[in-house]
């Protein structure tokens, strides 16, 4: 079995639980959480992928760590990096952050490094976007996707891993220390502006991985073509379980530069905020 085949199988277990629309889900209580990190949310992904893959190990990744899941299909030696992102619904029915999400420290890429043993491990990465409901009850938008869709260039997600530093002996009395601490972000696909995604349940492949995977007819149902800042184009095909017409790739609808809003921003000159008192 490889990668593409494990994520069209979690993609076809999500699908199948699609009531009127949305999956419905069920999280622990907040105060069943263990720690601030152990999201109810990726537990619960986690126990859809054991219940349905019973032949592939789930490995939360832990504390602060990247991927958030790891799966690894024994009998192929496949092993695949699943990250999980979340929004809730606002009350209006729109996403709350608009054109970009926060990764943290965790440069997206669609591949990521794991230890086997005390070998390092480069492995391809997916990534789920989840937009739940205002009451956390359903997911009413998940896209599952390669993350080479948002990144592709591994070396610049691996310099990204070591960025972060301290400085120490800071101040006056050499007591004080700086994190120096990059925080990325990167375009949202869950941004409720994006109509081709929103309020839809997908997964977005290579064009080039269509023949990998193990269904014999895809639903198809766009061409997403990304370009780069070096004339390179990428092609990507957003699937569809829920469409039971699907194009040749032919005549798929073409969407270019999907994220162009995030490429537009500008740095925003400082200001520095005090106190105002009257004279």
């Amino acid at each position: 079995m490889n990668a593409t085949q494990i994520v069209e199988r979690i993609y076809a277990a999500l699908s199948a639980k699609i009531r009127q629309g949305v999956i419905p889900i069920a999280l622990r209580p907040p105060s069943l959480v263990g720690t601030v990190q152990d999201d109810p949310f990726d537990s619960w992904v986690g126990d859809q992928i054991r219940r349905v893959l019973s032949d592939v190990e789930v490995v939360h990744a832990g504390k602060l760590t990247t991927p958030d899941i790891v799966l690894r299909h024994n009998a192929s030696n496949t092993i695949v990096g699943l990250e999980v992102k979340k929004l809730i619904q606002q009350a209006n029915g729109k996403d709350p952050r608009g054109l970009t999400i926060d990764y943290n420290s965790c440069l997206p890429c669609g591949k990521t490094l794991v230890k086997i043993g005390r070998d390092t491990v480069e492995v391809p990465c997916f990534y789920l976007f989840a937009l739940l409901s205002n009451d956390s009850a359903s997911m009413v938008t998940s896209i599952l996707m390669d993350g080479d869709f948002l990144n592709y260039d591994f070396d610049l997600h691996k310099e990204a891993k070591y960025a972060n530093h301290s400085e120490y002996d800071h101040g006056p009395y050499g007591e004080g220390s700086v994190r120096h601490r990059r925080m990325y972000t990167y375009p949202n696909p869950l941004n409720y502006k994006l109509n081709f995604f929103h309020l839809r349940h997908i997964l977005i492949i290579k064009q080039y991985d269509l023949s990998l995977l193990s269904a014999r007819q895809a639903n198809c149902t766009d061409l997403i073509i990304r370009d780069d800042k070096y004339q390179n184009s990428f092609h990507y095909v957003v699937l569809d379980s829920s469409t039971s017409r699907s194009l040749p790739l032919e005549q798929l609808p073409v969407r270019r530069d999907i994220f162009r809003a995030c490429k537009i921003r500008r740095p925003r000159e400082r200001v520095v905020a005090m106190p105002q008192l009257s004279e």
